[in-house]
């Protein structure tokens, strides 16, 4: 039982740290010139449009994702056995991430279309969020209690 969880835990480092790297990534596209910098910037109506786009994203997307997490791994676990519960706590952790990660890297590419600062700062926001999503064995553990107990 400890041995999945810590190759659970192992596995959350990685997936996270590729996420980071998808990050860099987009900040490196851009920084070279892989998206087109200012391709926008002349374009008011198109960067407006942009610009409120990333920050509606940033809006929804970053609470919906922890909310959307919270959600299915305490409820949802009680239902489980513990099996299913990792799988499902697995799960939901990729979507989180995936959830994140897709707001920073629109806010980034759409940061260097525009060369506006409003998609510089959400995916700033995005990005600082994916900290609060670095998995430990006491939030595992955490999420998991429940589903122990439904055993018990």
């Amino acid at each position: 039982m400890d041995k999945n969880i810590k190759e659970l835990l192992k596995q959350l480092k990685i997936e996270l740290l590729v996420a980071w790297m998808i990050v860099a990534s987009c900040f490196v596209a851009g920084e070279t010139g892989l998206i087109p910098n200012g391709e926008y910037a002349v374009d008011e109506r198109m960067s407006f449009i942009l610009g409120m786009a990333c920050i509606a994203l940033t809006l929804v997307g970053v609470p919906l994702a922890l909310k959307l997490f919270t959600l299915n791994t305490t409820r949802g676990l009680r239902r489980c056995n513990f099996d299913e519960a990792l799988a499902s706590y697995h799960l939901w952790s990729c979507i989180r991430m995936a959830m994140l990660l897709v707001c920073v890297c629109f806010n980034a590419v759409v940061y260097y279309l525009t060369l506006d600062n409003r998609g510089l700062l959400c995916a700033l926001i995005s990005f600082v969020v994916t900290f609060y999503c670095w998995p430990t064995k006491d939030k595992i553990d955490k999420h998991l209690e429940s589903c122990n107990n439904t055993i018990d």
